[in-house]
């Protein structure tokens, strides 16, 4: 069957009306206990009742400023549950009317293939060629016998879309008074609902952690293939953005154990902890030094600030060399891409030649196995983390959104 002219499937809308109307009765029902309740509790609060004693000051202790939360969520509740209501009544209305003329559609819908059926039988690819005496008067009657059939199919067309007209005037009234639910429903919402500062922190602080997520992921990718002390300085950036936003949520009661532990992993350089077998001096300096991605020492900033400096020339060198697009970048970027050298970093190093020195742990440096086994920078170890989170993160969302796809899925429900 066709649709209608307005490009709509002919059928009855879903949804049980009465169990949503019964629903936005219930609801309206409890908007109004709630706001009784409020002006009950803030009597007791303001004393307007005249009660003394140690119970009732106790209570009004305990009660506090709860009357004006339980008022506002009453002004929300009777909104709600009223906007149900006259949506259900008319979603009843649309249905009552849609049942008929969705019959009526089939039925009509049936008679015009059948006639179109007839003519096309009158009418075949291959016209018939008459022969003999009567020829001419049997080809009149064939095309007055088609005009009559053309005619059948154009009325037969004509009754379907007429009633196709009509299932579109109820659904145009049905989706007015969908729409208007969905509007005071979310008129209710917005108006006992009001984000305040830190609400609107907490949101920007969740959208940032996402987008840390996915950089420290492309960071700890590029530190294995490109490595280099750009990429190891913006890793350690990352984690520790993560870290301090994330002890923000803890702070506001929004972060699980688990999101604290990977941003602490992310910052805490397990490799490096292994220079403590060459002194508590050499140790700390060393785990700092490489919490911050070399950031902390003189050092480590004029190893950056040469690199950046260096980077134009080099690539342009090595492009004169004919170097690939690859190569060039990780020269460029002060790294190595030679598989002793993403080897090492998977491990934990830099390069391969600061991978054999610490196995050595000449002049009791003190790197050793252990700083081969956990990994150098701890945000390269807090990647699977990372991944978890983001990827748990992104099925919630998903989840989130088909629970509650749209409005109509959600007041059709029954």
């Amino acid at each position: 069957m066709d649709e209608s002219p307005k490009n709509r499937e002919i059928s009855t809308v879903t949804g049980n009306a009465q169990d949503i109307i019964d629903r936005g009765k219930d609801v309206k029902d409890l908007g109004d206990q709630m706001t009784g309740s409020a002006g009950v509790l803030k009597a007791i609060v303001e004393g307007a009742d005249g009660q003394k004693g140690l119970s009732i000051e106790k209570i009004r202790d305990v009660v506090g400023d709860i009357h004006v939360e339980l008022r506002l969520a009453g002004e929300r509740y009777a909104p709600t549950g009223t906007a149900l209501k006259t949506y259900g009544a008319a979603l009843k209305t649309a249905q009552e009317k849609m049942e008929p003329i969705v019959t009526d559609c089939q039925t009509l819908w049936s008679t015009y293939q059948s006639k179109l059926g007839d003519y096309n039988e009158l009418n075949p690819w291959l016209s018939p060629v008459q022969i003999g005496p009567d020829a001419e008067a049997a080809e009149e009657r064939r095309q007055a016998d088609l005009e009559t059939a053309q005619t059948a199919v154009t009325t037969a067309r004509a009754e379907f879309d007429a009633r196709a007209e009509d299932f579109d005037t109820v659904y145009d009234t049905w989706q007015d008074a969908f729409d208007e639910a969905a509007e005071s429903i979310q008129n209710a919402t917005d108006g006992g609902v009001s984000d305040g500062f830190w609400d609107k922190v907490d949101a920007f602080v969740d959208g940032m952690l996402v987008v840390l997520q996915y950089v420290g992921i492309a960071l700890a990718i590029l530190a294995f293939v490109i490595g280099g002390p750009i990429i190891a300085a913006l890793g350690a950036i990352v984690a520790i953005a993560t870290l301090l936003l994330t002890a923000y949520k803890a702070a506001r009661g929004n972060a699980s154990g688990w999101e604290i532990a990977f941003a602490i992993i992310g910052v805490v350089p397990f490799g490096s902890i292994a220079k403590f077998a060459g002194g508590a001096k050499v140790g700390t300096l060393g785990v700092l030094d490489d919490m911050v991605g070399g950031l902390g020492t003189r050092a480590g900033w004029r190893t950056i600030g040469t690199t950046l400096r260096e980077m134009p020339t080099v690539w342009r060198t090595t492009g004169a060399q004919g170097t690939s697009f690859l190569g060039r970048i990780t020269q460029a970027m002060g790294g190595s891409h030679a598989l002793d050298d993403v080897a090492a970093r998977i491990m934990g190093f830099g390069t391969g030649t600061e991978s054999r020195r610490a196995l050595t742990r000449p002049g009791g440096e003190g790197w050793g196995v252990l700083g081969h086994v956990f990994g150098h920078y701890g945000w390269v170890v807090n990647t699977p983390g990372q991944v978890a989170i983001t990827g748990i993160g992104a099925v919630q969302d998903a989840r989130a959104s088909s629970q509650v796809n749209t409005w109509e899925a959600e007041l059709a429900a029954s």
